[in-house]
């Protein structure tokens, strides 16, 4: 089966830095108290729901209660977009495929990388806010942590079957998505992948590349 759509990761994979919610801890100096309540979940003592709420609590107590979507934004804005992510992308499109983006990171930083790229579809975890756009702890895990079942639902608006989805990831946070897909590609050299994915790169600039070899080899 051909591949009609290429889903990526966000964090690590398409931008320069591996965790936005990490970004965000270390502008506003909260990052090792924010490991304490990474180091619970991977206990299993909190779910990722409340993960998400003591991580942004912590944004809100750091601020004072300040902080706003805005602030969000302008501190997500130092968080780098590979350069060569929307000629990819262009790339793909040329092909006659389509982009899809899957993150399990924060949804501001997630909509601005789709908007450069061109996305036509694109799901992340979402922050809420107030009347006056101040930060409210807490958020919508719209993705958490475990991406199959959204990228299921993902693929539902799209029309798309799994085994015609390719999947970049950079981690172990991708393997469940990974392994519905049929065409699952490890970005980087996180060992996790290594039983999972069927082909690796480490750029983005072989996506394209990779696509054209797999055509040709289902052509013959």
């Amino acid at each position: 089966m051909k591949i009609r759509l290429v889903v990526f990761d966000v964090d690590g994979v398409l931008t320069e830095v591996r965790s936005s919610w990490a970004f965000v801890h270390e502008a506003l100096g909260v990052a090792d108290r924010a490991k304490k309540y990474a180091e619970m979940f991977e206990r299993g003592e909190i779910d990722y729901e409340k993960w998400m709420e003591l991580d942004t609590s912590l944004w809100v107590e750091a601020t004072g209660g300040k902080i706003t979507r805005w602030d969000l934004e302008r501190i997500l804005s130092g968080i780098p977009i590979r350069r060569d992510a929307s000629d990819v992308s262009r790339c793909i499109h040329r092909m006659g495929k389509r982009v899809a983006l899957l993150s399990g990171g924060i949804d501001l930083l997630v909509a601005r990388v789709a908007a450069v790229v061109g996305a036509e579809a694109w799901m992340a975890n979402v922050l809420r806010f107030d009347k006056e756009w101040r930060l409210v702890p807490g958020g919508l895990p719209v993705v958490g942590v475990t991406k199959v079942k959204a990228l299921r639902y993902l693929l539902g608006q799209l029309e798309v079957s799994p085994e015609a989805t390719m999947y970049v990831g950079d981690s172990a946070w991708d393997a469940d998505a990974m392994r519905i897909v049929g065409y699952p590609v490890a970005f980087g050299d996180d060992r996790a992948l290594n039983s999972i994915a069927k082909y690796k790169v480490r750029s983005l600039s072989e996506i394209c590349e990779l696509l054209q070899i797999i055509e040709r080899q289902k052509d013959a």
